[in-house]
């Protein structure tokens, strides 16, 4: 779940629904629809504001509450994985970039810029880790995650 949700944040994955969230049999969490991502968001329109899915479920998962011990593991999980991507965000914008000319609308001129700004570089480490555990705490308080969740059950049917 620490690395669905820093991957999910840096490439901005969007139309996060459960109909595009998937559990394998060893319990991995994969997202499957890859068609917003980055600079774009389903109908133009970012209902999408939390950083990364995270709902009251997911909580349930880890123990209930964010006081529970798995919780607590799950984000100290994602502040370390945060903290060891910063170190390739020169490789990973490189990857990036040469995406820049395939053609597809979530790359745009300002792709590159955004995804380099989500590595917070111009933080110290303590400031990093701070702001991602802000993050989890913005993406578990999400009211947005919740309403287009209601909006994908009312308009396709997807339960949550």
């Amino acid at each position: 779940m620490a690395a669905y949700s820093i991957i999910s944040f840096l490439l901005q994955f969007k139309d996060r629904h459960n109909g595009n969230i998937m559990i394998d049999d060893a319990g991995h969490i994969l997202h499957i629809d890859f068609g917003f991502c980055f600079d774009i968001a389903p109908g133009g329109i970012k209902f999408e504001r939390a950083p990364f899915k995270l709902t009251g479920e997911m909580v349930a998962v880890m123990g209930g509450s964010t006081d529970h011990q798995s919780f607590k593991w799950f984000e100290e999980l994602c502040v370390k994985a945060f903290l060891a991507s910063r170190q390739y965000c020169e490789k990973l914008s490189q990857v990036v970039q040469l995406m820049m000319d395939s053609g597809l609308p979530c790359f745009k001129p300002e792709s590159v810029r955004h995804f380099k700004d989500r590595f917070v570089l111009d933080k110290s480490e303590r400031e990093a880790a701070d702001f991602m555990r802000d993050l989890v705490k913005k993406s578990h308080s999400s009211y947005s995650t919740g309403i287009y969740d209601q909006f994908q059950l009312l308009t396709n049917g997807i339960p949550y």
